[in-house]
């Protein structure tokens, strides 16, 4: 293999459980690997098999079944806390007659435990959300017959789809084979799989992932400027406390919520300035989680400026086209079958209902978020087309379009926030130097791998003093 192959990352662990107990060498090449290096570790390796008395080995055994099925009123499914949206993913579970629980805000311990299971190669959040589960199965009172971990899969370049494979590894390990993981697949049967749960899964799903985004942009968008400190996030703990209970209630409830929330924002006393407005990009669980980007976002703020994070709906509304697409191009090469149909009918209706949810909660926002209005998917892809085909799939091309509306939007810099190693992020930290070259915009790419440095702090403040001399220049000219 290569040296930091992401895929490999994986694999290595996947292969050890396979050989069981058989010998087995794995070299990793680089461009400082010598002949003689690689010739003696295979002599060695061949030396210390050639003794060996031959065995059959013991199959592993075979993962369980992540079904919900059966007995959805004794399940209670734990998610993780990649975001706040995960107490819009507990409501909409709790909405299908299944008790959901979100799993405690990672730390430090969380990681420590996280990294006795995994090799240390794999991406930053799996050791993260690999710690979450094992804590909350070592944990006093924990259930294994009553419990669901829920961990979405996917396909494409990027590692995210093995780390439900590597929580079943990590579970059958522990003891707990028949403790299930639900990992719907994010392609064209994703909502046929999220149907397993109940046929109005989806659909709360959804409300509580556009609440939340739109719960964030007043945060983001008034705290910076609050003239009384803390004054902010009170009234957006408030509000994330009350937005699963409200979710839960059909009688208009979340209209009512969501002016609320707009109204008790603009209450709030703001100072009169001008800050830099600074995108963040990358990685969905980095960008988006505070322990792993170490509270990146308070950080520009306290420098001077504002955040705009890439919403977390970007990546839903992707999915849905490339679901859609995958869908047609099945249905026009291996012609109409129910299957085909079901995926390919599913996902156009889902589109619809989730395009008018949003449409409804925007209104209330309407003269209120200057971030209110996100690009459509075909829009991101048409920015991004400078710099990449549509045909790579996946984060980069959604990075790097929303880095170009960014631009659009008046941003003054761009920070691409990602775990170290991560494949489509070391992508978008090439791409955005050409980004950088086009328009003149400051980009910064962080990776962290949960040792903290203080070089990312002198790089976020000569980032931010570039973004501040970018913003007069753009007032100025």
């Amino acid at each position: 293999g290569n040296f930091s192959c992401g895929p490999d990352s994986f694999i290595h662990r996947f292969f050890e459980k396979t050989m069981t107990n058989k010998p087995f060498l794995q070299i990793e090449i680089d461009e400082h690997s010598a002949d003689a290096g690689v010739i003696t570790r295979c002599e060695a390796f061949l030396d210390s098999i050639s003794g060996r008395v031959h065995t059959n080995g013991s199959k592993p055994k075979k993962p369980s079944a992540s079904a919900l099925k059966k007995g959805k009123e004794k399940k209670t499914v734990f998610i993780p806390r990649m975001s706040d949206h995960a107490f819009g993913l507990a409501a909409a579970f709790r909405t299908c007659g299944l008790e959901a629980e979100v799993m405690d805000v990672p730390d430090s311990e969380t990681v420590k435990i996280g990294r006795r299971f995994v090799s240390g190669k794999e991406c930053y959040p799996c050791a993260i959300t690999t710690g979450d589960m094992v804590k909350k199965v070592m944990s006093q009172g924990f259930q294994p017959d009553r419990s669901v971990f829920f961990m979405p899969s996917g396909a494409g370049p990027c590692r995210f789809g093995q780390y439900n494979v590597l929580h079943r590894l990590v579970l059958d390990d522990l003891g707990l084979p028949h403790v299930p993981i639900y990992a719907p697949n994010q392609d064209e049967s994703f909502y046929t799989e999220l149907g397993v749960v109940g046929k109005d899964f989806s659909r709360q799903a959804w409300k509580g992932v556009v609440a939340i985004d739109l719960l964030l942009k007043c945060l983001h968008e008034t705290r910076p400027y609050e003239k009384d400190r803390g004054e902010t996030d009170n009234l957006y703990s408030k509000y994330l406390a009350m937005i699963g209970e409200t979710l839960q209630h059909s009688n208009g409830a979340m209209s009512q919520f969501l002016h609320d929330v707009r109204r008790s924002f603009a209450e709030i006393p703001k100072n009169d300035e001008d800050k830099p407005l600074i995108g963040i990009i990358g990685e969905i669980f980095v960008r988006h989680n505070a322990f792993a980007n170490e509270n990146i976002i308070r950080k520009i703020e306290a420098l001077g400026g504002q955040v705009w994070l890439a919403p977390i709906e970007e990546w839903i509304y992707y999915v849905n086209l490339m679901g859609l697409r995958k869908a047609l191009v099945r249905l026009r090469n291996k012609g109409f079958s129910r299957k085909n149909a079901t995926d390919l009918l599913t996902t156009m209706i889902t589109r619809r209902v989730q395009n008018k949810i949003e449409h409804e909660f925007s209104k209330p926002f309407d003269g209120f978020l200057k971030t209110l209005r996100e690009p459509s998917t075909k829009e991101i892809l048409a920015n991004a087309s400078p710099y990449l085909h549509d045909s790579f799939e996946g984060e980069t091309i959604l990075s790097m379009g929303k880095s170009v509306d960014f631009v659009k939007k008046g941003a003054s810099g761009i920070i691409s926030a990602m775990p170290f190693g991560c494949m489509p992020g070391t992508i978008v930290s090439a791409l955005l130097k050409g980004l950088k070259q086009d328009r003149g915009i400051p980009c910064l790419s962080i990776a962290y791998d949960g040792a903290e440095a203080t070089c990312s702090d002198i790089q976020i403040e000569a980032f931010m003093h570039q973004a501040g001399k970018y913003s007069k220049r753009a007032v100025s000219g």
